[in-house]
C-alpha cells in the first residue's frame, strides 16, 4: 500500500519539475576556481515569462561558519530556447568548504517549475539532489531522505511552501522522516499552516499574503524542523 502511494508521489513530482522549463547548472573547475553558469531551457512550444533565483550556500565543515548569497531576476524565453541567466566564480582554497548551489525557476504565479541542485565538496561536484533521494540498502530496501509533502489550499499557502521548501533543500537534511506542510481552516475564513513531522506539530502560524511575513515564518519553521531532527537524533543516541 505505502510503496504504491510513494511511487505515484515520486512520479508526479518528477513529471512536474523541469517538464517545460528546465533549470540547468553548469560547473567548470579551473584549478579550484569553480565557474558556475545558470541557464534555463524552454522545452515547450510557447514563449514563457519566468523568474529565477540562484542561491549559493557556503559552509566550513570544520569551523561551522556559514554564508550565503543569491541572484535573482525575471526573464522571457522563446520556445525551445536556452538562455543564460547568471554567472559567478567561486575560489575554494579550504578543503573543508562545502558549497550548495540551488537554481529555482518560477512561473508568473510564483510556483516552482524548474529546479537543479548541486553540491561541491573536496574540490569536486559530489552530489546532485532533487526533492527525493533514494539510497538502496541490502537489508532495508529503499530509504527516503528529504521528503516534503504539500497540502495547501490557497495561493499564500503555496507561496509559503515554495519559500520553505527552497530553504529545506539548502539544509541538505539526512533525516529519513517526512515533513508535512499542511494548510487548514481556522477561525472564520482564515487558514493556518501547520508543519508536522511524524504527526507531531513543530510549528504553526496564521496565513497572510505578505511576502515578508511568509519569509519570516519560513525561516522560523526551518529552525524548528532543524531542532526537531537534532533533538530526535540525540534522543536516539542516548537510548542506544
Amino acid at each position: 500500500m505505502f510503496s504504491g502511494v510513494l511511487f505515484c508521489f515520486m512520479t508526479s513530482t518528477a513529471q512536474y519539475l523541469n517538464r517545460e522549463s528546465k533549470a540547468i547548472l553548469e560547473i567548470v573547475n579551473k584549478e579550484n576556481v569553480f565557474e558556475i553558469t545558470a541557464k534555463a531551457e524552454n522545452k515547450s512550444q510557447i514563449k514563457q515569462s519566468l523568474s529565477y533565483e540562484l542561491k549559493i550556500f557556503k559552509e566550513n565543515l570544520k569551523s561551522g561558519n556559514k554564508s550565503d548569497n543569491a541572484q535573482e531576476g525575471r526573464f522571457v524565453i522563446d520556445p525551445l530556447d536556452v538562455r543564460k541567466l547568471a554567472y559567478t566564480a567561486i575560489n575554494i582554497q579550504n578543503k573543508n568548504d562545502r558549497i550548495i548551489l540551488l537554481l529555482l525557476l518560477r512561473n508568473v504565479d510564483g510556483d516552482i517549475v524548474g529546479r537543479e541542485r548541486k553540491v561541491i565538496a573536496n574540490s569536486k561536484v559530489v552530489l546532485e539532489n532533487n526533492k527525493i533521494t533514494l539510497n538502496k540498502k541490502p537489508d532495508d530496501g529503499v530509504e527516503i531522505f528529504g521528503m516534503v509533502l504539500e497540502k495547501t489550499k490557497t495561493k499564500p499557502g503555496r507561496d509559503f511552501y515554495n519559500l520553505f521548501y527552497s530553504q529545506f533543500l539548502s539544509h541538505n537534511f539526512s533525516d529519513n522522516r517526512s515533513v508535512l506542510v499542511e494548510e487548514v481552516f481556522s477561525r472564520g475564513r482564515n487558514t493556518k499552516i501547520e508543519i508536522k513531522i511524524e504527526n507531531v506539530r513543530v510549528y504553526e502560524f496564521f496565513v497572510q499574503p505578505k511576502t515578508d511575513y511568509l519569509k519570516a515564518n519560513a525561516n522560523i519553521a526551518i529552525k524548528q524542523v532543524t531542532n526537531f531532527f537534532r533533538k530526535r537524533k540525540n534522543d536516539y543516541i542516548v537510548r542506544y
